[in-house]
C-alpha cells in the first residue's frame, strides 16, 4: 500500500463543516486543555483546604475528560476524517513524499545504529550503564530515537526493507 492510498488521496478529502456543533466541540477541547491551568489559581482564592482540594481535583481530572467527550460528540465523525486527512497529507508531504538526500540518508542510518547501542550494553555490560529509573528513560529514548532515524530516512529505506521481504525483487 503505497503512502498516497494510505493518506486517501484516490478519493475526494473529507469536507468540515463548520455549525454549531463544530465551535462548541472546539471550544470543549481547548477547555480541556485550559481548565487544569485554573488550578494553579486556586490557592490565591483563600478557601478552605477541603474545599480547594476538591476544585483542584475537578479542574485537573474530573472537567477535561468530560470535556473531551464532550468535544468528540460535538465534533463527530466527519470532523475526526478531516483532521486525520489533513494530518496524513501533512505527514506525507514532510516525509513520504520528498525523497531524502544522501546526506540525509546516511545520517538517519548512523543515528539508527548508535541507538541500538544502549540495549547492547544494557545486555551485554550491565554494570557500565546505570540502574534504576535511569534505565528506563535510557531505553525509552533509544526507542524514540530509533523511530525518528527511520522517519529521517524516508521512503528509500522503506523500499529497501521491503524489497528484503520479496524473494523476485530485482537488485
Amino acid at each position: 500500500m503505497s503512502a498516497q492510498e494510505t493518506a486517501g488521496e484516490g478519493a475526494p478529502p473529507p469536507t468540515l463543516t463548520r455549525d454549531w456543533r463544530f465551535y462548541l466541540g472546539i471550544t470543549a477541547f481547548v477547555l480541556s486543555f485550559v481548565l487544569p491551568l485554573g488550578a494553579l489559581l486556586v490557592p490565591l482564592l483563600g478557601l478552605p483546604t477541603a474545599h480547594a482540594a476538591i476544585l483542584i481535583g475537578l479542574l485537573i481530572a474530573g472537567a477535561p475528560e468530560v470535556l473531551c467527550i464532550l468535544a468528540v460528540v460535538l465534533l463527530g465523525k466527519e470532523t475526526l476524517r478531516y483532521v486525520t486527512y489533513q494530518a496524513k497529507s501533512a505527514f506525507r508531504r514532510a516525509v513520504i513524499d520528498r525523497p531524502a538526500s544522501k546526506g540525509r540518508y546516511y545520517v538517519g542510518l548512523t543515528v539508527i545504529l548508535v541507538s541500538w547501542l544502549p540495549a547492547y550494553l544494557y545486555a551485554y555490560f550491565p554494570a557500565v550503564m546505570p540502574g534504576g529509573d535511569a534505565r528506563i528513560y535510557i531505553l525509552a529514548a533509544m526507542d524514540l530515537v530509533f523511530v525518528a532515524s527511520v522517519l529521517l530516512m524516508g521512503a528509500e529505506f522503506w523500499e529497501k526493507v521491503r524489497r528484503i521481504f520479496v524473494y523476485d525483487g530485482k537488485v
